[in-house]
């Protein structure tokens, strides 16, 4: 989940500061009122940071929780030996299935894409038309109530494009559920721009205070992520304590278009 794109315009840190005072007035929403939930995570990793509480809210609530795993994650150490692209993706789909269990979900309920990582397609690329179709199909026969996303601007193009996927095949259902974004680089890199665009959303906040550690479990098991496990490629990705930080909260937030 490394990310490879800079919003344009630098932030001015006054108005991530005014976000998250703003969040802080946010009434929280119970979890019952997500119901059965599909989670769209572009890279294993991502559906803890982004709402890995929430998760293990909802199922206690003995919510159904499904995931959709779309890229294959291999180019976070694209220069380790130790792990070239093929086993480096298969432990990452180990990691995401064990941070799955951490939250009380299960394998049955998790699909793999194996997009290639930095590669998912985006509106008007190859395949773009397929995946959303794919997506159209994916969500009659699951039928979520809500569909959690990423951010719509986050600076990664997996990222992006898996937001872009979902909107339009959610555009085209006749019986559309909730889409909620989950923000994973707004705190660290985004833009005026986003803040903008945000006041214009519904903003949502989950309290997951006591299923925090279970958060952090699940986050733990992503050890090629969050530790020297993969330590032969000096330009590898590895989520950082400051970021990690962001997400050690007992709020989740989400936007709503």
């Amino acid at each position: 989940m490394k990310p490879l794109l800079m919003m344009s315009g630098k932030m001015d840190k006054r108005l991530i500061t005014k976000l998250k005072d703003d969040i802080l007035d946010i009434k929280d929403e119970p979890v019952c009122s997500f119901g059965s939930s599909l989670i769209v995570a572009p890279h294993p990793d991502d559906e803890t940071l982004g709402c890995g509480g929430t998760v293990a809210l909802l199922l206690r609530e003995h919510c159904e929780v499904n995931f959709i795993f779309v890229s294959d994650g291999a180019m976070s150490h694209p220069n380790s030996k130790k792990y070239p692209a093929a086993k480096l993706r298969d432990l990452r789909e180990k990691e995401a299935i064990k941070a799955v269990r951490i939250l009380g979900g299960c394998k049955e309920n998790i699909e793999f894409l194996a997009l290639p990582d930095r590669n998912v397609p985006s509106c008007g690329r190859p395949y773009f038309e397929s995946l959303v179709r794919f997506m159209i199909r994916h969500i009659e026969r699951l039928a979520p109530q809500t569909v959690f996303v990423p951010w719509q601007n986050d600076p990664h193009p997996d990222h992006q494009a898996s937001w872009q996927i979902l909107s339009e095949a959610i555009s085209r259902l006749s019986v559309k559920p909730r889409l909620l974004q989950y923000p994973i680089w707004l705190w660290e890199m985004g833009s005026d721009q986003d803040i903008l665009l945000i006041q214009n959303m519904h903003l949502i906040s989950v309290n997951i205070e006591t299923v925090l550690e279970i958060k952090q479990r699940a986050l733990a098991a992503h050890e090629s992520q969050v530790s020297g496990l993969i330590d032969d490629d000096p330009e590898g990705f590895q989520l950082s304590e400051q970021v990690i930080a962001h997400f050690n909260n007992p709020r989740e937030i989400f936007f709503e278009l």
